[in-house]
């Protein structure tokens, strides 16, 4: 798969972040121009993959710092879809993540989207 599949991959949340991040290794981090773009519909099918248990707090961590890091994924951090995204990579400096933060964080997506 090419690395625009792989990024699909990721943003879409389709198969186990760790196996997306290690087949993304080999194109590196960096780009000059970003490949796929972060839709508030990939954040709300993460968040809604944890409600239904599919995705532990851990794992959708992990799929969002592989987000926040990338430049060949575009979307702006002021955004609400990128004010979740620093959210759940970041609950040590944010919140704890939980069932109810997951309701509260999918009301502002879809208010926004």
């Amino acid at each position: 798969m090419d690395r625009v599949g792989l990024i699909t991959e990721l943003l879409c949340c389709e198969r186990p972040v760790s196996d997306v991040v290690a087949d993304l290794a080999a194109y590196g981090w960096d780009s000059d121009a970003p490949l796929a773009e972060l839709k508030p519909s990939h954040v709300q099918h993460a968040i809604h993959r944890y409600v239904q248990a599919e995705l532990s707090a851990t794992q959708l961590e992990e799929w969002a710092n592989a987000i926040e890091c990338r430049d060949d994924i575009a979307y702006e951090p002021s955004s609400v879809e990128g004010e979740v995204i620093f959210e759940l990579a970041n609950p040590e400096l944010t919140m704890p993540f939980s069932a109810s933060r997951a309701e509260e964080l999918l009301r502002l997506l879809l208010a926004d989207g």
